[in-house]
This record gives structure tokens, sequence and C-alpha cells, in this order.
């Protein structure tokens, strides 16, 4: 816990000492959480050490109050990982609960976040390889999933880097939810932009070497998509990236967030080659789609459990 205690101890914590006192919490509809910020959250009484404890009764409650999506979880994991036993899944999918409690407690802390904080708290590993493409001047992408603490990985990075991330953004349901999340993740400078956006403003960012960030491990629209293997399963998949990089060549890079035992992080990059791939084509979006989709699929494999599971991933598939 040493490391837990040396950063939240150092501003998010008064004294030391913290205690979350739900007095209001409504899920709402699933799997949203429209009432999520109706939490409040406050530092009283319960020491730092007992925070591991605090973890594993989130993961009841949460585990307990969505088991609808349980049943996604388990079916996804059923699908990627046949070979594996029931407890196993069982255990995997409490995990994500887990990782899901923490996500939204540190989600309501970044206001608190500082370069401080974010250097004991992060480690960035390779972040060389995103400095590489910014001095290319093409433009970069850096492709992300729901995997550990993708919020806190963006917010983070553009807070510590002086850099502003143009995170491409699903719309929430609920205005007001929207609203409200919108508002944290720009406190570090990044920008908003929502599904949909116009594709000449973004080729018009690029030419100024921008930044952009998407989440590539949803369910696309079976329409509008390639269809690409993910753990084996032939899934619709966007293949928004691959067809601007192929036209416009800016640097993608794969990142992801790893959440330690002692709860802070390592924050991962690692380049997407595409060299090869000089024309644009179907073939080779659908080639340099797949790229990306194994390159998180590896990640996913190496540590199941800080994946998002309860997204219905694998709703559009095909056969062969």
């Amino acid at each position: 816990m040493s490391g837990f205690r040396h950063v939240y101890g150092k501003g998010f914590f008064r004294q030391n000492q913290i205690t979350f006192i739900k007095d209001k919490f409504t899920i709402g509809r699933y799997p949203k959480f429209n009432n999520f910020f109706d939490t409040r959250i406050y530092c009283k009484t319960i020491s730092i050490e007992a925070c591991p404890a605090l973890w594993k009764i989130n993961r009841i409650i949460f585990f307990s109050l969505l088991p609808i999506r349980k049943k996604v979880a388990y079916d996804n994991l059923t699908l990627c990982f046949p070979e594996k036993e029931h407890k196993w899944k069982k255990n995997v999918i409490k995990d994500c609960y887990i990782n899901l409690g923490i996500d939204m407690m540190e989600f309501l802390y970044l206001p608190k976040m500082n370069k401080e904080v974010i250097s004991e708290l992060i480690k960035f590993n390779c972040h060389n390889l995103v400095q590489q493409s910014i001095s290319e001047s093409k433009g970069t992408f850096i492709l992300s999933g729901h995997f550990s603490n993708w919020e806190l990985m963006a917010f983070a990075y553009a807070k510590y880097f002086n850099l502003s991330l143009k995170i491409i953004a699903k719309v929430q349901a609920s205005k007001e939810l929207n609203e409200k999340i919108n508002k944290y993740r720009k406190m570090s400078g990044n920008q908003i932009i929502e599904i949909g956006y116009s594709l000449r403003a973004i080729y018009e960012e690029l030419s100024k070497n921008g930044i952009f960030c998407f989440l590539i491990d949803q369910s696309a629209n079976p329409d509008y998509s390639v269809y690409i293997y993910f753990f084996g399963q032939r899934v619709a998949t966007f293949s928004g990236p691959a067809k601007i990089a192929l036209k416009k060549r800016p640097g993608l890079i794969l990142a992801y967030g790893l959440r330690k035992t002692d709860y802070s992080y390592d924050i991962n990059f690692e380049k997407i080659e595409y060299d090869d791939l000089t024309e644009y084509n179907d073939n080779n979006v659908t080639e340099l789609t797949q790229r990306i989709q194994t390159g998180f699929e590896n990640v996913i494999r190496k540590n199941p459990a800080q994946w998002l599971w309860l997204h219905k991933r694998f709703k559009h598939t095909k056969n062969g």
C-alpha cells in the first residue's frame, strides 16, 4: 500500500483518512449510471490502510446492483476464454466490478489532480513514441479502450505533458450527465469531440499536428464497419481510425493503463506499424483495423480483469 498512501495522502484525502459515505446513489437506466454525480463522497474516518477492504465492498455492491450486465460479462468471457472454468470467470467479473468502482471514485478526484500527484501515481512507459510521432508533424492517433482507468489516463497525460488531446467521445443518453462528465474531462485541457463530428474538421486538426484519442473496443454499426477477428470471433468493428490513417498517415499509438497492486499505474505506449500498407483500399482498411484490434486483444489477455467486460462487444458477428 506504500504507493497508494504516498500519493493519495498528499491532497486527495484529509489527514490520510477517507470515508466514502453514500447519501444518494441511483443507478437509473442500466448501464449508464445516469445519476452517477448524485453520489456524494466525503473524507472522514476510515484509515488509508482500509482501502483494499473498501474496494472489496464496492465489488459486492456493484456485483449485486447490476445483474443484467453480469450475464453479458459472463457470456463475453465464455466466448473469449472457453477453456476457463466457471470459478475463474466469476472471479474475473468480480475484479472487473472492483475496477469499475475504483474508476468511478478516481474520476471524482480529477479536479484535485496536479502534476505532483500524477508524477507519484503514474509512470509513463515509452512516451518517446508519442514525441516521435509529434515531431513528424502528421498528427497522432492514440488508440485505447475501456481498460484499467481510461478516463484517468487521458486526463493525466494531458495535464502532465501540457498537451491538449482531442477525445472522440460517445454522447451519453442523459444530457445532464454528459455535460458533467465532459466538464471533468476538459479540466486538464482536453477537447471533447462528439461522434458525428465533421470529418473535414478532423482533417484540418490533423494538418495542425493534432493528437486524437479513440476508444476502439465497442461494438460497431454492422452496416458501417468492417468485420475482423477479436478473441476468435469475427465482430463488427469501427474502421474510422484506419480509414483516416491510410489517407493522412498520422502516427498510430496503442496506449493503455495498468493498475498495479499498490493502486499506482503504468501507462504504456506501443507503436502500430503500417508503413507497408501504402494504398487506401478496402483490404488495407481491414488489415489495419485487424492490427489495431489484435494489439488491444493482447493487452486484455495479459490482464483480463482490467477490461470492462460489461459491453456488448460481440453483439454483431459473422461466421467464417
